[in-house]
């Protein structure tokens, strides 16, 4: 009986200790964004390392994409609607999505570069709606 309750407790502690290593381990690995507006983030109080979140209006007439390189470069400026002048330079090496000359804007995640630039690596986009009011 004493060794059928020591198998029991050994085997409950080898579970427990697995769902801990599991928890442990993907925490360590999800990478938290922190939620700037572009004011903000061109403020030069951003640190290098941390992941970003920033949203805004996409300068689509400025936007160059580099297929040729290695890896592949989309460069675009994104700004906010209330204060068009101040753009933060965007970088984002991956393809240029299909929808990206339609879009009205984008959320885009990602580090700092020491000049400031902002080096994309996922890259959301805001398109307009396809549902709009009826003109009367």
């Amino acid at each position: 009986m004493k060794g059928k309750n020591l198998k029991i407790t050994v085997g409950a502690l080898i579970i427990v200790a697995a769902i801990a290593y599991l928890i442990i381990s993907g925490m360590g690995s999800a990478q938290a964004s922190y939620y700037l507006p572009v004011e903000q983030a061109l403020s030069g109080k951003v640190e290098q390392g941390k992941f970003y979140r920033i949203e805004g209006k996409i300068d689509v007439a400025t936007a160059t994409f580099d297929g040729n390189k290695t890896p592949v470069e989309l460069k675009f400026q994104i700004y906010n609607e209330t204060d068009p002048s101040k753009k933060l330079n965007v970088i984002f090496n991956d393809v240029k999505p299909d929808n990206f000359k339609d879009a009205t804007g984008a959320v885009v995640e990602g580090k700092f570069n020491s000049d400031g630039t902002f080096m994309a690596s996922k890259l959301l986009l805001q398109c307009p709606s396809k549902y709009e009011a009826e003109q009367k």
